[in-house]
C-alpha cells in the first residue's frame, strides 16, 4: 500500500509539473498572439493551434489530477450524514461510476481516433490524433486515479473525513 500511495504523490506532483507547464505556455502564447496581432498586424505560425493542444491537454489532465485531489464537483450533504462504512462504498462506488464512465470515454476515443486520427491537422500537418489523444489520456489518467483511490480506500488507508474539498 505504501508503494501505492507514493505513486499516487509522485505521478500527481509530476503532471502538476506538466499542468503548470501547458499553461504557462498556453498563457504566454496568447498574450503574444494578441499583441502581435493588434500591435504588429503580424502572427506566429501555428500559433493558436499550438494554443488549442496545449489547452485541451490541460483540460484533460487537470480533470485526472481533480480526483485525486478531491477537487471535482460533487454535493455531498447526504453522504456526509451517513455512517462510516455506508460512507466509505458510496464514495467507492462513486469512483467506480466515473472510473467506467471515463473507461468508456478511452474504449470510444480510441475509435474516433482510428477513423479521423490519421487526417493531417493543419497547419502543422501533423496526424489529427495527436490532438484527439487528449481524450484518451485524460480519461485512463481519471480511471487509474480512480481505481488507486478505491484500493487506497477499501484498505483504509485513505481518509474519508473530508469525501470532497470544500469551497473556500
Amino acid at each position: 500500500m505504501d508503494f501505492l500511495i507514493a505513486l499516487d504523490k509522485r505521478l500527481t506532483s509530476v503532471l502538476e509539473w506538466v499542468l503548470i507547464a501547458l499553461f504557462a505556455t498556453f498563457l504566454v502564447l496568447v498574450c503574444l498572439l494578441v499583441v502581435l496581432r493588434y500591435g504588429f498586424a503580424s502572427s506566429i505560425y501555428g500559433g493558436n493551434e499550438f494554443v488549442t493542444i496545449a489547452f485541451l491537454f490541460t483540460s484533460a489532465i487537470g480533470g485526472a489530477v481533480c480526483i485525486t485531489r478531491r477537487e471535482h464537483i460533487a454535493i455531498t450533504f447526504f453522504v456526509d450524514m451517513l455512517p462510516y462504512e455506508a460512507k466509505k462504498w458510496t464514495y467507492i462506488m462513486g469512483l467506480a461510476l466515473i472510473a467506467v464512465i471515463n473507461g468508456a470515454m478511452v474504449t470510444y476515443s480510441i475509435g474516433w481516433i482510428s477513423l479521423a486520427g490519421h487526417n493531417p491537422w493543419q497547419p502543422f500537418g501533423w496526424p489529427q490524433g495527436i490532438v484527439h489523444a487528449a481524450v484518451p489520456v485524460g480519461c485512463g489518467l481519471a480511471v487509474f486515479y480512480c481505481c488507486l483511490k478505491i484500493v487506497l480506500t477499501a484498505a483504509d488507508r485513505e481518509s474519508i473525513d473530508v469525501l470532497w474539498m470544500p469551497e473556500d
